[in-house]
């Protein structure tokens, strides 16, 4: 594993990637609207913030533009985005949850938060493949077949699996969603 070349910030980075995978994993699996679901999603969203925060201090590699192709280091580029995108993510999710008594926002909550989790897991496919031995020789191997400037299709296929299996999970809990305020509004009319 290659871990040799992260610096501070990026410890700092990666410890807050880890608890929040870890707590958004658990609170996909968590029943919903519990005190144990809030609590988990606090510290879900504390680790979101931290880790996209010290996004903007890893200058490490980043893709600035596709035309004409340019990459490096000390770039504010493409993954950097993804930072602005998933704290967008996090603050609509956040106070989506607040007002679930409205139905546009009980559907936003799910969707924002499993769009949070969504750009998460995609940054950690990326990672895992450029830091884990096994998967770092599968990805050299699928970059020979497209050339130095193009996406090697082995990343392309995981990320699409991943991005696959996050809409069923929209999708899942968007009916959860319909379901829980038709059993709530029938529940209303009978009181």
């Amino acid at each position: 594993m290659h871990v040799s070349d992260i610096i501070a910030i990026g410890w700092i980075h990666v410890t807050g990637c880890l608890v929040a995978l870890a707590a958004g994993a658990w609170n996909l699996a968590l029943p919903k609207g519990t005190p144990m679901h809030r609590a988990v999603g606090r510290t879900y969203m504390v680790a979101m913030l931290v880790l996209n925060v010290s996004a903007f201090f890893v200058y490490k590699f980043d893709i600035a533009s596709f035309v004409p192709f340019r990459a490096g280091p000390h770039v504010f580029g493409l993954f950097h985005w993804f930072a602005v995108a998933a704290l967008v993510f996090i603050a609509v999710g956040w106070y989506a949850a607040r007002h679930q008594r409205r139905a546009f926002w009980a559907y936003m909550h799910p969707t924002m938060m499993l769009l949070s989790y969504y750009d998460l897991v995609g940054g950690g496919i990326n990672e895992a493949f450029t830091r884990i031995d096994p998967l770092r020789a599968i990805l050299i191997e699928s970059a020979k077949s497209v050339g130095p400037h193009a996406q090697p299709p082995v990343i392309g296929t995981t990320q699409s699996l991943w991005m696959a299996a996050i809409f069923v999970l929209i999708v899942y809990f968007i009916a959860r969603v319909a379901l829980w305020r038709r059993k709530d509004r029938a529940a209303a009319m009978a009181a």
